[in-house]
């Protein structure tokens, strides 16, 4: 999905070795790697979209997108406090897209006419699915909390193809997507805020992979607390849905509070804020993070309906 280097809280060996800096290549950004990134001078105060060191990520796309517009959505539904005791699985979501645009893992990319049909039926598949995600990126001014949180881009968008289970943080892991989009935000606390949008091969994977995230959260609290208990914390994560929204597009919100375990997440006490919507064939994984060595939590989640609603009506462009 936090500390100053002054004020962080000692780590033991093994939590201190998983500290890692922005993935070169892959265009992935945790906020333990934004944390990284903070505490070494990586994200520096100047206009939006200048904030990175040079060389800090490398062979990303420079795909920009429209800004966002905010449109009626589908009816909203507030949802009650649910924080869900499902047991978790147990392995560790992990995501590594590939870095060649046509979706291969051998590093080639033949286009001559010894390809086969199921080759050129695959790029046609990729293709379609990169050009499901134009225009779904929300603008800096649409992203939760704005007035307060001044968000700005870390860099532009990366769109790259997706050969793996995307993982989204230590509950969520995601099967079977196609291309993967992503931009990375900061606010003026130095907290991150992350859209992760997939295109899948047709509706119906969509679907299915919004379920699963739905069912992943619900675990989520005893998937922290087992961490927690791990690292020798006290378990005290809470996991509560805090909107939903209906047809056509799914939608969905939860707020986690807990003292985090660096790896997907920055350590130290925080709350993350999580989005899952889903439109046609594409889903977007919208989260921001709190945390209270920065500040005290400013966001009230009563306006997270209104973020799905916005995040749905940019999906459907």
């Amino acid at each position: 999905m936090p500390l100053p280097s002054s004020s962080s809280p000692a780590f033991p060996p093994a939590r201190r070795r998983r500290r890692r800096a922005l993935l070169v290549g892959s265009g992935l950004l945790t906020a333990a790697a934004v944390f990284t990134g903070i505490q070494t001078g990586a994200f520096t105060d100047g206009p939006a979209g200048s904030g990175r060191q040079q060389g800090t990520v490398a062979a990303e796309s420079k795909a920009s997108r429209p800004p966002a517009t905010t449109a009626p959505g589908p009816s909203v539904t507030a949802a009650p406090t649910s924080p869900s005791a499902a047991p978790p699985s147990p392995n560790t979501p992990q995501s590594k897209p590939s870095s060649d645009h046509t979706g291969r893992t051998d590093g080639t990319d033949r286009t001559d006419s010894t390809d086969t049909g199921t080759t050129a039926t695959g790029r046609a598949g990729t293709n379609a699915a990169t050009a499901a995600l134009n225009g779904t990126q929300l603008a800096p001014s649409a992203l939760p909390d704005y007035d307060e949180m001044r968000w700005r881009p870390i860099s532009d968008a990366v769109t790259q193809p997706l050969d793996q289970d995307f993982g989204l943080n230590e509950c969520v892991s995601v099967p079977g997507a196609l291309v993967w989009q992503q931009q990375g935000f900061i606010s003026a606390r130095q907290t991150p805020a992350v859209q992760d949008t997939l295109s899948f091969p047709d509706e119906a994977s969509a679907r299915a992979a919004y379920r699963g995230v739905v069912d992943a959260m619900k675990g989520c609290a005893a998937k922290s607390r087992a961490l927690q208990k791990q690292y020798g914390l006290a378990q005290d994560a809470e996991v509560r849905r805090t909107a939903a929204v209906a047809d056509p597009t799914d939608g969905t919100s939860w707020m986690r509070s807990w003292n985090g375990v660096q790896g997907f997440s920055a350590p130290g006490d925080q709350t993350n804020h999580v989005y899952a919507v889903r439109h046609g064939r594409v889903l977007a994984l919208l989260h921001f993070d709190e945390w209270a060595a920065k500040a005290a939590p400013s966001y009230d989640p009563r306006g997270d309906a209104a973020v799905l609603c916005t995040l749905g009506a940019q999906l459907a462009g």
